[in-house]
């Protein structure tokens, strides 16, 4: 058991690894088309149509990819941060954050099937692409948030993944006193 909790974990790590390279390129390309339409504005005072909407959705894919990379290295918004060196409340951290996430999450991809089904007819104006591929950001990001919160109780059962877990904790707690 603890092995394949040390496998999913690393799993776990290398769609985080992947996750954030996309959400990096989608940012970066967001930055680029936008320099690209206020160039085009203000020299050309014609910009392309579709820069906008296609800015909107990187920046989409970018933040909600971010979001579970955040998520999996403990960098998102919370209430309480346990003191990094204490081993039973970070284990109790992992848990109430597994639990959280899925009480939250798991009602919010269940809705959300419906809606995708409800963009499949539509697209959008300026890149005539269907609405599917930018509301499809949502799920993705919710299953790789709960996917990271079921690989990190791991931690219970698996001293390297409690020492990542930890690790993140304490570089959590160091940017909050700086």
């Amino acid at each position: 058991m603890k092995t394949f909790a040390e496998q999913f974990y690393g799993f776990s790590s290398a769609i985080n690894r992947i996750a954030l390279k996309l959400a990096a390129f989608c940012i970066l390309g967001m930055l680029l088309v936008m320099m690209l339409q206020v160039v085009a504005r203000y020299l050309f005072s014609s910009p392309p149509f579709w820069t906008e909407e296609l800015a909107r959705w990187l920046m989409v894919w970018g933040g909600l990819l971010g979001a579970s990379c955040a998520f999996h290295q403990h960098a998102d918004p919370s209430m309480v941060h346990p003191p990094a060196d204490s081993a039973i409340r970070q284990k109790i951290q992992v848990v109430m954050r597994f639990v959280a996430s899925w009480v939250f999450f798991v009602p919010v991809l269940y809705y959300c099937w419906p809606f995708i089904l409800r963009q499949l007819s539509r697209t959008s104006d300026g890149l005539h692409v269907s609405t599917v591929w930018m509301n499809a950001a949502l799920p993705v990001a919710i299953i790789l948030i709960l996917m990271h919160g079921l690989a990190g109780l791991g931690a219970l059962l698996s001293p390297t993944i409690s020492e990542q877990e930890s690790s993140y904790a304490q570089q959590t707690e160091e940017n909050l006193t700086e």
